[in-house]
């Protein structure tokens, strides 16, 4: 049996302002990208245009007219007024982040919540999932508890990328163009390791992988099994189909600093079959076999006590691919024991 701690009222009260204003924040943050970069007047030949850059592009905008007169105090109007409304919106994030923090809402590791926030301004937060153990942070947040013990303990961070599309990271800024790229730039002791094209460590020794499924058949070619040169190189893993087929949730966690950061996973059950299917694989780990059966156990239990929006119901349950529909029975509660009076002797009248 496993123990899951009900937020108190007044946690639940701070995560919905907290929420509330990093959702005010983050649609600040988007519009933002209407006023990135600059604009100014250039003389040319004893005439003035204007010119927009961004980054390392520079475009023309026409001769100096009424047009773009107008064009050029909007931008910057527009972006005088974004830059005070993101002030302000930063300053009572940092104010809910701190009361999070110290009403014990705070749970994600903060590099992991890093990741998180750099994968969803870079806009491919969902083509990439998280999976492994990280995943329980999305499914308590959704469940509106903690979990009790060391389930959640990790060192590393599985990122599951759908490698039948290709990825594209659309940014200015060309050294955030990798997924290396962008994990360096929240930390730059990242590195790949030698040997390992798909993992990443840091200083501290926090791990990165970046996984895919294997393709059927295996050598099979797929658009986004290769990043570009110098990025990492997904690792092929069988079974990670069902994860990436999977529905995807999202969610909002706390990190232990008290900021929120946006998540997203497969759909809980999957992730819970997908563990214990894991746990009988015959080359398993087996330190990681045990620690595979107990969070699809912690899993099922918070299921069925907090989750009632993902039954574990028969519809399911016969939805499932064999492999883990067979892998699933361990997670079925065993049927009531017969009592006292279940025999073969059936009761017949007094003739």
């Amino acid at each position: 049996m496993f123990y899951f701690n009900e937020l108190t009222d007044i946690q639940r009260k701070l995560f919905v302002d907290l929420r509330q204003v990093y959702e005010a924040y983050r649609l600040s943050q988007s519009q933002s990208g209407h006023y990135a970069g600059s604009m100014r007047w250039r003389e040319k030949n004893g005439t003035d245009y204007l010119f927009r850059k961004i980054g390392s592009v520079e475009k023309g905008l026409g001769v100096r007219s009424p047009q773009t007169e107008t064009i050029y105090a909007s931008f910057l109007d527009g972006r005088k007024k974004i830059k005070e409304r993101l002030a302000g919106q930063t300053k009572a994030l940092d104010v809910q982040a701190a009361l999070a923090k110290a009403s014990g809402l705070g749970r994600v590791p903060r590099i992991v919540a890093q990741i998180l926030r750099k994968l969803d301004d870079t806009q491919i937060l969902g083509h990439i999932r998280i999976v492994g153990t990280n995943a329980l942070f999305a499914y308590e947040a959704l469940a509106a508890v903690t979990v009790a013990g060391d389930a959640l303990a990790t060192g590393d961070i599985d990122l599951l990328i759908d490698a039948r599309r290709r990825l594209r990271i659309m940014i200015p800024d060309k050294a955030e163009r990798s997924v290396a790229g962008l994990v360096k730039r929240i930390d730059p002791s990242f590195e790949i390791l030698p040997g390992n094209p798909y993992r990443m460590a840091n200083s501290n020794g926090f791990m990165l992988d970046l996984i895919r499924p294997q393709p059927n058949p295996a050598w099979k070619e797929e658009a986004g099994a290769q990043l570009g040169d110098g990025d990492l190189v997904p690792s092929p893993i069988e079974g990670l189909q069902w994860l990436v087929n999977a529905p995807r949730v999202d969610a909002l966690v706390v990190d232990v600093n008290g900021y929120p950061a946006p998540i997203a996973a497969p759909d809980p059950r999957i992730w819970m079959v997908h563990k214990i299917w894991l746990s009988t694989r015959p080359l398993r780990d087996p330190v990681k076999v045990q620690r595979d059966v107990t969070q699809a156990h912690l899993m099922r239990d918070l299921l069925l006590e907090k989750l009632p929006q993902f039954p574990l119901d028969d519809a399911f349950f016969n939805t499932l691919p064999h492999p883990l529909r067979a892998a699933s029975l361990s997670l079925l509660p065993p049927p009531p024991p017969l009592s006292d009076d279940d025999d073969d002797v059936f009761p017949t009248p007094k003739w």
